[in-house]
């Protein structure tokens, strides 16, 4: 999985471990940078079996429009879209049929949901990642690959806090790596393409 040094990442990893998954996390705290095609590349041939992807890598730099530059854009969308590409492309041409891959999206990628000030880019990443999702969903489909979404409300963890929102946290890191391992694991059968909105708030 990539960004699994901490928040949701942490959580994840804690959990499909726990589930019995023999877990590698990728993240730039770790070494390895998920939206480096090169090192995307090495990491991937390292691997001996792949079974699942979670694709979590993100950033946010909380900036309006007016103010951001095109570097801290495009680091932006690097972190958690051009990511989930090249980690996904690795996958889909590694797996074996029955893989599944689970995009962490968030509601700020979700049409209709609420938006806040100083997130366009994090939202321009996350609707990205919910498109990439039905999109990968039909090409992995003649491989009997799986690709699911998960778009969280707010969590508590320090992005939020970075964020700004004005909203209480209405999940746990732990409640939402419960239902992504779900969407990894043979469980969630036949899912694919969809995008589960949480947001119990």
């Amino acid at each position: 999985m990539t960004g699994g040094s901490g928040g949701v990442g942490q959580a994840v990893v804690r959990r499909l471990e726990a589930d019995g998954w023999a877990v590698v996390s990728w993240s730039r705290t770790g070494g390895i940078d998920a939206a480096d095609e090169m090192q995307v590349e090495r990491a991937a041939a390292r691997l001996r079996r792949w079974d699942a992807l979670v694709n979590n890598a993100a950033v946010l730099i909380p900036r309006l429009v007016t103010e951001m530059s095109a570097d801290e854009w495009d680091e932006t969308l690097r972190a958690g879209l051009r990511s989930a590409f090249l980690c996904s492309r690795a996958a889909l041409r590694r797996m074996r049929r029955g893989g599944t891959i689970v995009n962490v999206s968030s509601l700020s990628g979700v049409g209709g949901a609420e938006k806040f000030p100083r997130m366009a880019a994090y939202v321009a990443a996350k609707s990205g990642l919910a498109g990439l999702t039905e999109a990968l969903a039909v090409e992995g489909r003649p491989s009997g690959i799986r690709v699911n979404a998960v778009s969280p409300g707010s969590i508590a963890t320090p992005m939020l806090e970075l964020s700004g929102a004005p909203k209480e946290p209405a999940l746990r890191p732990d409640e939402v790596a419960r239902v992504i391992a779900w969407l990894a694991g043979p469980e969630s059968e036949p899912l694919s393409g969809a995008n589960l909105r949480l947001d119990p708030s």
